[in-house]
């Protein structure tokens, strides 16, 4: 889908409707709708990490919303390929068993937020997040962008609320080559003798061999040691879902490294979709810091996904690694929302002097405090005069 014209945008809209799903067993009901949907926007894999982010201990105490932008207006009929324009996974925080009308992204980066064609998806980032104001109180909408500059949005007429909008650079993407020398150089010359040099040490020391199925190799009784060996344990629970969301669902892979004698120097795991590949989490033995086990692994693994035919590989939330300088500039668009009024005006103000006394306040993992912790955002109210909205005046 293609939409050029402002009029044409508006058109395609008009005659929609909101589809809301609420609860994880509604939403993964959909899970091969979204993924296939996914695909025809380019939004490669951005779907197949479903179960995980729903399951997640993020998502623990928080209630998951699908919110979808449907063509016609049955709102009875089941969501189909066709009519499916765009959708929206938000999670609404729960205080004990009470939702509390605070909406948030389950990813900062905006790839598994919003779904839709490009030139649509601000857009339908904006009608849902008017969908889900309607019954809330604030809400943040992350998606990724290809350029800083946002297309228009319009805002359904009558919408009461405030909205704020900041554009954020993120890289996490690193595009193959058709050979491993090829995509090497376009790395910088020191990242390339790293990856070069650690691979070949690795291999001569340890006799190590990437195993691409690594999954089929690992019984769930050695999940427990595999994760208390490793150099940055996390709760089981954790460990366990996130192996087995990538082992067990369609599309998704647990690769690793294993040297000679059987132990496992690395592990990962991430979905594939068409051509893009999507490393959602990678663990590594400790006791190995003198073979720099990320480098050594990203190396093999840059090798076998290319030797797949992969041409883009992700690496959720990037890395501090220095490949990351070879990574595709993209960017991410949070706009925020919220309803008028004393309470949630002092929240704004207050957040920004919280994040300044406590700076791992914005660390927890709440997107919505790290949005929010910005005291340059800028709120200007939903709804404009008819003569306004007429002039298409938007962020």
């Amino acid at each position: 889908m293609t939409i050029s014209d402002p009029l044409d945008l508006e058109k395609t809209l008009t005659g929609a409707h909101v589809c809301h799903l609420r609860g994880s067993r509604a939403i993964l009901a959909h899970r091969q709708l979204l993924q296939d949907f996914a695909a025809t926007t380019g939004q490669h894999t951005a779907m197949h990490g479903l179960q995980f982010k729903l399951e997640h201990d993020f998502a623990r105490h928080k209630t998951p919303h699908l919110i979808c932008i449907v063509s016609g207006h049955d709102v009875s009929a089941p969501l189909s390929l066709p009519a499916l324009l765009g959708c929206v996974l938000l999670f609404e925080h729960r205080l004990a068993s009470c939702n509390t009308g605070l909406f948030a992204t389950g990813d900062n980066t905006g790839l598994g937020t919003v779904i839709a064609p490009s030139e649509l998806r601000a857009q339908v980032a904006a009608l849902a997040s008017c969908a889900a104001l309607r019954t809330g109180r604030m809400v943040l909408t992350c998606f990724r962008n290809p350029s800083p500059n946002l297309t228009r949005m319009v805002f359904p007429s009558g919408q009461q609320g405030l909205r704020a909008v900041q554009v954020r650079e993120v890289q996490d993407q690193l595009r193959l080559y058709p050979t491993y020398d090829l995509t090497l150089d376009t790395l910088g010359k020191r990242t390339r003798t790293h990856l070069r040099y650690y691979r070949k040490r690795l291999q001569s020391e340890t006799g190590c061999v990437f195993v691409p199925d690594a999954a089929s190799h690992i019984p769930p009784s050695q999940l427990a040691s595999l994760n208390n060996s490793s150099l940055e344990p996390v709760r089981q629970r954790a460990f366990d879902l996130q192996f087995h969301a990538a082992a067990e669902l369609p599309g998704g892979y647990v690769c690793g490294l294993r040297a000679s004698n059987g132990r496992w120097l690395c592990l990962a795991g991430g979905w594939r979709q068409g051509r893009t590949s999507l490393i959602q989490w990678q663990m590594n033995s400790a006791g190995f810091r003198k073979f720099s086990l990320s480098t050594a692994f990203r190396a093999f693994l840059i090798a076998h996904e290319i030797s797949l035919g992969t041409t883009q590989l992700c690496f959720q939330g990037g890395t501090s690694h220095s490949i990351s300088h070879a990574f595709r500039q993209e960017y991410a668009v949070d706009l925020m929302l919220r309803r008028p009024g004393p309470l949630l005006s002092l929240l704004v103000r207050l957040i920004p002097y919280l994040a300044e006394q406590d700076p791992a306040l914005a660390n927890r993992g709440n997107f919505l405090v790290d949005a929010l912790r910005n005291r340059h955002l800028h709120w200007t109210p939903l709804s404009y005069p008819a003569a306004a909205s007429r002039t298409h005046s938007y962020p």
